[in-house]
């Protein structure tokens, strides 16, 4: 017989192995949930984007609505710096560049971006980053975002020796496990 003390030691371990068995793979799911932003935000340039290409500084600060599973929002602001060659009004291609993301929940995620794809036409610039989380949730994984930009100003800035020097726009961030 087990006695008093060992039924409650053998009740304690079943209801602890039934526990564990309960949260892990719930646990295990949410570690692997893609994560999708969308939001939006400000960006400066520096120098002033004109028609003359030049090397140009990207400053942004994004705001985002997050979620990584069904039922579960988070908000998020940011901010990205990177470095655009040979940037114009007619061109910009970001070279690479580094956000961090600030969720309410306290988390955050550093991402470094190596490779960019954009078109402009009519003032509005499409822009998509890729990159890798290095730190932070999601460490790891590859992290895609989508910009679309509007001037802040008239798009005649960009004959000015100023140049264009703000723009609007919408943002989508994707953290994806696989």
């Amino acid at each position: 017989m087990f006695g008093r003390y060992g039924v409650r030691v053998s009740l304690c371990a079943m209801a602890l192995a039934a526990t564990s068995l309960g949260w892990a793979p719930a646990a295990q799911a949410h570690a692997r949930a893609p994560l999708s932003c969308s939001g939006r935000e400000s960006t400066s340039y520096s120098p002033g984007l004109t028609l003359e290409p030049r090397d140009v500084g990207i400053e942004a600060h994004p705001t985002y609505t997050c979620t990584d599973r069904p039922g579960h929002v988070v908000s998020a602001t940011g901010t990205i710096e990177g470095v655009s060659p040979g940037a114009s009004c007619l061109a910009l291609v970001t070279a690479g560049g580094r956000e961090t993301v600030y969720y309410a929940d306290g988390g955050e995620s550093v991402i470094v971006y190596t490779s960019s794809v954009g078109t402009r036409a009519l003032g509005a610039h499409t822009l998509q980053l890729l990159g890798t989380v290095v730190e932070g949730r999601g460490k790891g994984h590859r992290a895609v975002r989508g910009i679309q930009t509007l001037p802040g100003s008239l798009p005649t800035d960009c004959l000015t020796s100023d140049g264009l020097r703000q723009a609007f726009a919408g943002v989508e961030l994707e953290i994806d496990p696989s």
